[in-house]
């Protein structure tokens, strides 16, 4: 049995509009993001599929592609891991609150958001979190953001996780970085 299941989630810190588009035509085709759709390639290669599905689908709704943030790829991959250890998918697994491996790795706050994807078997491909990710409202706000610049992304494959085997979890996190008024 092949399984995906998807959760969203944003905090604003500061009032930063959000930004939707419809998700026609916003899959990348398969010849744009080398690895897409291949469960078995590594997972720095799957990794950079998904950052060039995301920002091919901005570019093609409008919007200006996000930025590879250090920190937010170090915070998403502590939230995976998280899911992983704890059996949890969910934005608090562990019971954590949400902003807490932002604040970890010292990500500065404006807005933040989180899409979570999860599939047995060839349905934990890029191809198939981006997917679904487009096939939800709450997932393409946080992919279609326009307050959004910063994006962090992280995959990890457990070989049992919610009771089913060869599971790949994706988390992406969004993030606008608070600028700070200069010291008098």
């Amino acid at each position: 049995m092949l399984l995906l299941g998807v959760v969203a989630a944003a905090l604003a810190f500061s009032a930063t509009p959000a930004g939707t588009t419809a998700s026609t035509g916003a899959l990348a085709p398969r010849s744009a993001c080398p690895g897409q759709a291949v469960i078995k390639a590594p997972t720095a290669l799957q990794v950079r599929a998904l950052r060039c599905l995301i920002n091919w689908a901005r570019r093609h709704g409008g919007r200006q592609p996000l930025l590879r943030s250090p920190e937010l790829n170090r915070s998403a991959g502590l939230r995976a891991g998280e899911i992983r250890r704890c059996q949890d998918f969910s934005h608090t697994p562990c019971g954590e609150p949400f902003i807490a491996v932002f604040q970890l790795v010292g990500y500065p706050l404006a807005a933040v958001g989180e899409d979570l994807a999860w599939g047995e078997g060839r349905l934990g491909t890029a191809r198939s979190a981006m997917a679904s990710w487009l096939a939800s409202p709450e997932h393409r706000r946080n992919l279609f953001d326009a307050a959004w610049h910063d994006l962090g992304l992280a995959r990890v494959r457990a070989r049992s996780l919610f009771g089913r085997w060869n599971v790949t979890v994706w988390v992406a996190q969004f993030g606008h970085r608070l600028a700070l008024p200069p010291l008098p």
